[in-house]
């Protein structure tokens, strides 16, 4: 069971590491708010529909309010902020930043739980930083887009951090893994579709390439998939472990950015994501080290 849950997460990773790059593809032609609700949408209906062939029913006392709240968080305002900030920065600008999540549970540990902060975090967070500014040299940060850019996505990254305590206790419980998924899926259509209605143009018409179709068909399933693997996952896996795992999105998506976009990866980008990915991994690796000799 514990190897599933590795291959789950593993998989996830796959998708989220390519959306940056389909988002990028599917929004020369579909704007922001017209794209985040259909896809929302779209994915809400298909697994109520799972869910309902899976035999799963939906009883709100049952269920609970913590799903749909995490829905609201996670993809509903992060995938909103995430597609928004693709309009402003880089697909492989993204993929840096959401890769830092198994560096922020510790501190959050910290804020919420009280917990004690490893001395290893502090030399990982030095690395970090120095990787990002390395990262950053082969960036125009001084724009006003890509300063907004990069806002928006630090927002997703906490959005992200805290929801994934939330997904933590959820799954802790006997709630299906496919009625969690659903009930996040219709929160966050809501979400969607009250930004389409307030910041959405209603008039402008659906036009689209047989190729940004195709684009957005991947995008719809891509949204319920790897979250479904990520909530059955965090049954047997840790968050920290589980967030570990978040560094794969770097060079995989870095990798589909150059292929399919074109985007120039420099050394600057390669030498500061290489860095991100040694002061994330670093802490985890020395408390391993640290718990094995202790032993």
């Amino acid at each position: 069971m514990i190897v599933r849950a590795y291959i789950f997460l593993i998989i996830a990773c796959i998708f989220w590491s390519f959306n940056p790059v389909a988002n990028k593809i599917a929004l020369d032609e579909i704007a922001v708010p017209q794209l985040v609700f259909m896809r929302t949408f779209l994915s809400a209906i298909i697994m109520l529909i799972v869910t309902l062939c899976m035999g799963h029913g939906f009883r709100l006392k049952q269920i609970g309010w913590r799903p749909f709240l995490l829905g609201v968080l996670d993809p509903g305002l992060t995938s909103l902020l995430f597609v928004t900030s693709l309009t402003l920065v880089s697909a492989s600008n993204t993929v840096l930043v959401m890769a830092l999540m198994p560096f922020s549970q510790p501190i959050i540990a910290r804020l919420v739980l009280k917990e004690e902060i490893q001395p290893s975090i502090w030399f990982g967070a030095i690395i970090v930083l120095f990787g990002f500014s390395l990262f950053f040299l082969g960036e125009n940060i001084i724009t006003k887009d890509s300063l907004l850019g990069n806002v928006l996505l630090m927002t997703v990254f906490f959005l992200f951090t805290f929801s994934q305590l939330i997904t933590r206790k959820i799954m802790l419980t006997k709630i299906s893994t496919f009625v969690v998924t659903s009930s996040q899926m219709v929160s966050a259509s809501v979400i969607m579709f009250l930004n389409l209605m307030f910041f959405g143009n209603l008039e402008l018409p659906f036009q689209a390439s047989s190729g940004t179709i195709m684009t957005f068909v991947y995008l719809v399933f891509s949204l319920a998939i790897p979250f479904f693997l990520y909530n059955q996952a965090m049954r047997h896996i840790p968050v920290g472990m589980a967030s570990l795992f978040l560094v794969l999105v770097i060079p995989l998506g870095f990798l589909f950015a150059a292929i399919f976009t074109g985007e120039e990866i420099t050394l600057f980008k390669t030498t500061g994501a290489v860095l991100v990915m040694i002061g994330v991994v670093l802490p985890q690796l020395l408390q391993i080290v640290v718990k094995r000799f202790s032993v």
